[in-house]
């Protein structure tokens, strides 16, 4: 007599390793590293790149001795750098790159991986929200209209043209065959890097899918110096990211709307730019009038804007600048 013995198939779960690059973040390391050890799904491969720290971040991450933490040193080269080394150490099916200063929910990289279901083409997104202390569960989570299931092009022009965008790398949970075809992080970049990365990760996937019980907690600082943006190499290598973002974002799709989405981009620069950097304003004003134009307004309250119909808005940053060096430090129109 024949018998047959049935054996239930045991699927292995798949690795996700999250990428975390890390300079001088000590202050907020635990918080966000902690919340990646406290996620719901536990096959996880933390990657910790120190990109030269001068603080205590390799003193915090060895007091940790969770086998799944891997860490490692390397000469400041810069985030993208970091992120790229990250990505020589994966071995997991999906990537996940995450901020040394920000937090996710226990069950972010669940939700995320439950609605890939396996995809290999599809990139998972998540919702996120703004904090600018130290208490993340102060962050607004405020809905966006690319907070759906969408085609990439769909994602990318309705997010370009909101008021505000988000293109951080770390809005996705990325299948490893997916980011091999749409390639690591430009070194080049040491501003604006995300913006350039997304676009072309995003056009080489298949589907958005967004993850609605996936939260990001995205931390700022609201007493940052804004000077950063104003250094030449930086504001350069922002302008590069918008120039190779744009190119991706126009070879897939030529339409006016598209051109208007990258006048308004580089609009954003002459502002950030003028008046320390004129001749660059020279060149981006010139990329603008090939695109035809760009109807961004400066960001402002109702003092400002009226201040900007009446003067034009270059004379009204000249005057701003002019009360500041007098020592005027609260203006109406800020």
């Amino acid at each position: 007599m024949n018998s047959t013995i049935s054996h239930t198939e045991i699927v292995p779960k798949p690795l996700v390793s999250v990428i975390i690059p890390c300079y001088n973040a000590a202050k907020y390391l635990k918080e966000a590293l902690n919340s990646v050890l406290n996620q719901s799904y536990t096959n996880l491969q933390i990657i910790l790149i120190d990109d030269g720290s001068t603080d205590e971040t390799a003193e915090i991450i060895r007091t940790y001795h969770d086998q799944r933490i891997e860490y490692y040193y390397q000469n400041n080269g810069g985030q993208c750098a970091a992120s790229n080394t990250g990505i020589e150490k994966a071995k997991g099916d999906y990537i996940k790159f995450f901020d040394a200063d920000d937090v996710m929910n226990p069950e972010h990289i669940e939700a995320q991986l439950s609605r890939l279901n396996g995809s290999t083409t599809a990139l998972a997104s998540c919702a996120w929200g703004r904090f600018y202390d130290n208490n993340y569960l102060s962050a607004k989570f405020i809905p966006e209209t690319v907070w759906e299931d969408m085609q990439p092009l769909d994602w990318l022009k309705t997010n370009l043209q909101q008021k505000y965008d988000m293109m951080g790398g770390w809005l996705w949970l990325i299948p490893a065959p997916l980011l091999k075809k749409a390639g690591g992080w430009d070194e080049r970049l040491s501003l604006n890097n995300d913006f350039e990365f997304s676009i072309r990760l995003v056009l080489n996937a298949e589907r958005i899918l967004f993850a609605r019980d996936a939260k990001m907690y995205y931390r700022t600082n609201p007493y940052q110096s804004s000077s950063w943006v104003m250094d030449y190499k930086n504001i350069k290598a922002g302008i590069l990211s918008t120039d190779l973002g744009c190119s991706y974002l126009l070879k897939a799709d030529p339409s006016e709307e598209t051109r208007l989405i990258c006048a308004n981009r580089y609009q954003e620069w002459v502002y950030r730019a003028y008046p320390v950097y004129k001749n660059i304003v020279e060149e981006l004003e010139d990329k603008i009038n090939q695109f035809g134009g760009s109807d961004r307004k400066t960001d402002g309250g109702w003092v400002w804007k009226i201040l900007c119909s009446i003067m034009g808005w270059k004379k009204a940053v000249r005057l701003k600048n002019i009360l500041k060096k007098a020592g005027y430090k609260k203006l109406p129109f800020n």
